[in-house]
Formats: structure tokens, C-alpha cells, sequence
């Protein structure tokens, strides 16, 4: 059972959570700071002027206007709606099957895909070399944890190898877009749009990467970066949208405008997931190692914003699946004392 701790009174947000501090009412200082609130929206006006402009004018030369990251979630779904329906461009949606997907999140894949009509690839890696990776990131300090505020670490390496293939595939295929369905609260406001910038990424990851190399196998490596020869042949990289973050919807209402596209709740799944069984355990890592749940910031952000009610909120985190987390660290061969072990290595950090 995780251990409960105190959380501010107008989000979830709790005092674990690195340099957050609580006034007299027990209000954290994200819900307090105001300038947040008003710099969040001209952030996201301007983002999307900018996402209008760029579609506008941005050539379509290839197959597809946009390769669309589609992990059978109610977010990507709902998105991938999006970039069909109400943006017109033609896709390519593109699935990582990390080996841990829901059954009926397969289904829900395949089911939408066909009522839209859009083409669809799924990339499925060696389950040997992405359980290793797996298991090195939850049991080694592979990232710095002041980059898994938002994100634990097994979706981090999981997210890493989804953002390289979909730019590779765009670079392939001639797309100008790369398309995802983060929510507000995922990601800083900033990052709603940007031109992609393969070299500073690949600078930026090879620290971790080399770490993942030693422990999990040089032939990971290949999963993180793209092909030389396809770098040099490229005049300009592709532009990644977050159309999810223009939109001012609840998750009730994503959960409505999917449903006739087939989509149906898997049963398997922790509160913060609609499609990956691994999240219960990436969950249950990183509030062991960390001391709080990586889904703080991003619900908090959603409360704050009205798309969700405090007590949704902790309804999603108490749902922890506990005894689907358990398969899964077995089959994955994870103990709770080599948990133990990586999370004393993090408590001597924090």
C-alpha cells in the first residue's frame, strides 16, 4: 500500500513534490501563484495562432500531412479525432507496443482506426531488449530525477523510443507534422508546438542512454537515435503539435465524443491510464523512489483549469491495480527489495 501524504486542499499536489510549499490553509504554491494562471493561457493562445498558421502554410508533399502517436488511450484517440475530423489532415497513426498494452486497448486500436478510415503501423520491439529496458529503468538511477517531475521513468524510456520512431517516420515519409496527444499539464505550455531539434535531442539523451547501454545491452541504443543516412538527407525537421492542449475539454467529454468510435474502458489499467498495464508499476516505482505520484502536476494543472474535480483526481491515484502490478513485476522478475535498493539510492539525493 503507498503510503498516504498531505496534499494541498484545492488540487493533489503533495509535500513531497520538490519545492512546493503550503500556506496556513494547506494551499500549495502552484495553486497560489496567479501570474501562472495568466501566462498558461497567453501561452496557449499564442500556440494556437501558431498551430493555425503552420497548417495553413506548411507544404504537404508526402503520403501524410502528420504521423499521429496513437497508444489506444482515451487522449490519443480523442486527438487523432481531432486530426482528422476538425484539422482535415491525413495521417499515418503510428502505435508502440511495448509488450504491455491492455487487451481491450488493442481492440479499442483497431476499432477506431477502422471507423475513421486512416492508415495505421505498430512498431513492436524485441520484448527481450524492452523488458530489459524496462527493468534497468526502474531499478537504476537512469534519469535525474528533476526530469521525472512530470513522468516516471519507465514511460520516460517508453515515451523516448515512441518520440524517435514517429520523427523517424516522418522524416521517411515526407510528414510536416508529427501529431500528440499530451494533456495540459504534461507538458510546460511551451511545449504545445516546436520544430523538432534531433541533434540537441540527441545530445540531450545521451547520458542516459549510455547508462541504459551498460545495463541493458548495447543493442538498445538503436531504439533512441535515427539512421545517419536518413539525418543527411532531410532539408528541415518536422513541427510537433499537441492539439489536446488547445482544447478546454473534460475528460468526460473526451469520453463521450470517443465512445462512437468504439472505444471501450479497459478494466486492467491503474486510474491514470487507459491503455498501458505497465503504468501501475512505473506509478509504484516512482512514488517508492521519489516519495510522491509522477501524475501529481498534471492532475493538479487539470483541477486548476476546471477539466477535472479534486476528487476525481484522487480517485485516479488510490486506483493503483494493485494485483495487476504484481504480475507484472513478476513476469518482469522486479522484487520489492531491489526496489527497495534503487529507492534508498534516490532518498540519499533528495
Amino acid at each position: 500500500m503507498i503510503e498516504k501524504k498531505n496534499r494541498c486542499t484545492r488540487c493533489v499536489i503533495s509535500s513531497e513534490l520538490p519545492t512546493v510549499t503550503f500556506d496556513e490553509d494547506g494551499v500549495c504554491s502552484f495553486c497560489r501563484d496567479q501570474m501562472f494562471f495568466a501566462v498558461d493561457d497567453a501561452v496557449i493562445e499564442q500556440a494556437r495562432r501558431t498551430v493555425e498558421q503552420l497548417l495553413a502554410s506548411e507544404k504537404r508533399g508526402g503520403d501524410y500531412d502528420a504521423i499521429v502517436c496513437y497508444s489506444g488511450g482515451k487522449d490519443s484517440i480523442y486527438t487523432l479525432q481531432l486530426a482528422t475530423r476538425q484539422y482535415g489532415l491525413k495521417v499515418l497513426a503510428f502505435t508502440f507496443d511495448n509488450g504491455f498494452l491492455s487487451g481491450i486497448a488493442n481492440e479499442n486500436i483497431c476499432r477506431v482506426t477502422e471507423a475513421l478510415g486512416i492508415d495505421h503501423i505498430t512498431f513492436r520491439p524485441s520484448q527481450k531488449n524492452l523488458r530489459a529496458i524496462i527493468r534497468a529503468s526502474a531499478l537504476h538511477p537512469i534519469y535525474n530525477p528533476r526530469t521525472l517531475m512530470r513522468i516516471s521513468a519507465g514511460c520516460k524510456s517508453c515515451i523516448s523510443i515512441v518520440n524517435n520512431t514517429a520523427l523517424t517516420l516522418a522524416l521517411e515519409k515526407g510528414a510536416p507534422f508529427i501529431i500528440a496527444g499530451f494533456t495540459p499539464g504534461q507538458i510546460p505550455a511551451n511545449g504545445i508546438v516546436f520544430r523538432n531539434n534531433y541533434r540537441f535531442l540527441e545530445e540531450s539523451r545521451e547520458a542516459p542512454l549510455q547508462k541504459l547501454a551498460q545495463i541493458a545491452g548495447p543493442e538498445v541504443v538503436s531504439y533512441f537515435r535515427i539512421p545517419e543516412r536518413l539525418l543527411s538527407s532531410i532539408d528541415a525537421f518536422p513541427h510537433t503539435i499537441n492539439l489536446l492542449c488547445l482544447e478546454n475539454i473534460t475528460e468526460q467529454q473526451i469520453l463521450e465524443q470517443i465512445k462512437p468510435l468504439g472505444w471501450v474502458q479497459p478494466r486492467d489499467v491503474d486510474g491514470c491510464s487507459s491503455n498501458c498495464r505497465l503504468n501501475a508499476l512505473n506509478n509504484y516505482v516512482h512514488h517508492r523512489t521519489l516519495g510522491y505520484s509522477p501524475y501529481e502536476l498534471e492532475l493538479s494543472h487539470l483541477i486548476r483549469k476546471g477539466q477535472l474535480t479534486r476528487q476525481e483526481a484522487l480517485e485516479k491515484l488510490g486506483d493503483e491495480q494493485r494485483q495487476e502490478r504484481d504480475t507484472i513485476m513478476r513476469e518482469l522478475d522486479i522484487t520489492e527489495s531491489a526496489i527497495d535498493t534503487i529507492a534508498a539510492v534516490f532518498k540519499k539525493k533528495r
